[in-house]
């Protein structure tokens, strides 16, 4: 049950022998009862802030409510976007290393071919040089014995050129010789018709 500073003013009280002073104690509850009624307005008052503040504690506490959500909101989306960050990072890396791996791949092949290639042009290069010296040697041989065969015709033309010279010279001796016995004979023929033989009859 609430006082009011009314029943402080109506509350009575009963009369005793020797009891309080009527006039004091009326007093008194006037002075408590205005006393009661300050508090009691104060106390409205107090209602009254403490029902704004706390109007304004819930409004505060919405905007914390909603900074809060904020700012959760924004570590989730900063935290999204790091886990995405680096989940493209490593898938950037590791496409990157894959394909610093095909390269590696192709490029080792593309030397293992050009090596393969190059070796296989020195054999060529060899081969063609082993033949061609083949080659050369058969032709020197050749040009060899080809001018062995024209020296020896050589000689043997000089050979027969100085053999028919002097078959030659020879035929010019008898040639010679025979004109001389021709002539003579065709000398002793003039003489034997100049001196005709006598023949004596015995």
């Amino acid at each position: 049950m609430r006082i009011t500073p009314l029943d402080i003013r109506k509350q009575p009280f009963r009369r005793a022998l020797r009891g309080f002073d009527p006039d004091a104690v009326n007093s008194f509850l006037e002075m408590v009862a205005n006393e009661f009624e300050e508090l009691i307005h104060q106390n409205s008052g107090y209602a009254t802030r403490i029902k704004l503040l706390e109007e304004k504690c819930e409004g505060y506490s919405k905007i914390e409510r909603t900074l809060n959500e904020t700012l959760l909101t924004a570590q989730k989306l900063s935290e999204d976007a790091r886990v995405n960050a680096q989940k493209e990072a490593e898938l950037i890396i590791k496409e990157a290393t894959v394909r610093a791996g095909l390269e590696e791949n192709e490029i080792r092949q593309r030397t293992m071919k050009l090596e393969n290639d190059l070796a296989s042009l020195k054999n060529q290069r060899d081969t063609f040089l082993a033949r061609f010296k083949g080659l050369l040697s058969t032709q020197l041989n050749l040009l060899g014995a080809i001018s062995g065969d024209l020296h020896e015709d050589v000689d043997k033309k000089e050979n027969v050129d100085e053999k028919k010279g002097d078959d030659e010279k020879k035929d010019d001796g008898k040639d010679t010789t025979r004109v001389a016995k021709l002539s003579e004979v065709s000398d002793g023929e003039d003489t034997a018709i100049a001196d005709p033989p006598r023949f004596s009859i015995s």
